[in-house]
């Protein structure tokens, strides 16, 4: 049986690697961390203005164009752009890991608990889901975040808050099926608790979705990140973030197309990106459900 299963998962992830779209994925998601890893390292300080510059005898002002000496050009206070893009991924992936990995854990948590024990328990948490999932995502985010002031923990709170419910509605569709499984009743009839059982057979086998889940969601909280930026209710000065500084350029689209430009550009590969991978783990985990409509989407 476990040679059975050891060769069922290594057909698996020979599917994985023959898809050349998730492998590219990868590539472009490893390039991107380094860039943010190594930000200090690679690239000038974010914060540094200059607000002239002599060139053939004539003095410049920002922004300026792309150039040796800034590759993706500088803002209208003659802040290297490239820089402020290479540590907005550091602040990008920070959100998106960081939300994800802890919307997942509450929503797991309920969503066990919730499939696992019926009635008043279910009833109670999934109509409080019931209640996040009726209002809108940003306007709610939008909502925390003004109530306790922008900063890079008032949006990860305010992405958290809105994120778990999908995932408690996941996980409990993955639970209902699994607790009427005869190894969980064999398991319920030797006299296994119900904590050993929830450990040990139910959230083993819905490792898979929740997988899916996790990666397809890094995207969605990224670009809510991104939104909130946007709007003036997320990443404040002077901390970079691609969606402040898309923000700041829209009023130079016309005159320095390159200041959102490359900012919106980068965000777009990051998020194809790990959308690329969640794709191909899709096949790798669930290719029952890879070979259906397709239909698949990210959400926070």
């Amino acid at each position: 049986m476990r040679s059975s299963t050891r060769a069922s998962a290594t057909l698996d992830w020979r599917r994985f690697r023959r898809d050349y779209l998730p492998l590219v994925g990868v590539a472009v998601v490893i390039i991107f961390v380094l860039l943010a890893i190594f930000a200090p390292f690679i690239a000038a300080d974010p914060t540094q203005i200059e607000m002239r510059r002599e060139q053939d005898g004539q003095t410049l002002t920002p922004p300026f164009p792309p150039n040796p000496r800034n590759l993706f050009g500088t803002d209208q206070l003659g802040r290297d752009i490239f820089a402020r893009v290479v540590f907005g991924l550091r602040t990008s992936l920070i959100v998106g890991i960081l939300v994800r990995g802890l919307s997942m854990v509450a929503g797991t948590l309920l969503g066990l608990i919730s499939g696992f024990f019926p009635r008043i328990v279910d009833n109670v948490i999934m109509r409080l889901t019931d209640i996040m999932l009726a209002f809108p995502v940003i306007l709610l985010a939008m909502t925390v975040t003004a109530a306790l002031g922008p900063g890079l923990v008032t949006v990860c709170v305010a992405l958290v808050l809105v994120a778990w419910p999908d995932v408690a509605r996941l996980v409990r569709g993955q639970v209902l099926a699994i607790r009427e499984q005869t190894y969980v009743e064999a398991a319920r009839s030797i006299g296994a608790g119900n904590s050993r059982i929830l450990l040990r057979h139910v959230l083993p086998n819905c490792m898979g979705p929740i997988v899916v889940a996790f990666s397809m969601g890094i995207p969605g909280a990224i670009m809510y990140e991104a939104g909130l930026s946007f709007f003036g209710f997320g990443i404040q000065p002077p901390t970079p973030s691609l969606g402040s500084i898309i923000s700041d350029g829209r009023g130079y689209i016309t005159v320095a197309p390159w200041y959102p430009g490359f900012p919106g550009l980068v965000l777009t590969l990051l998020v194809l990106s790990i959308n690329l991978i969640g794709d191909g783990l899709i096949d790798v985990l669930n290719p029952r459900a890879a070979e259906g409509t397709g239909n698949r989407q990210s959400t926070i």
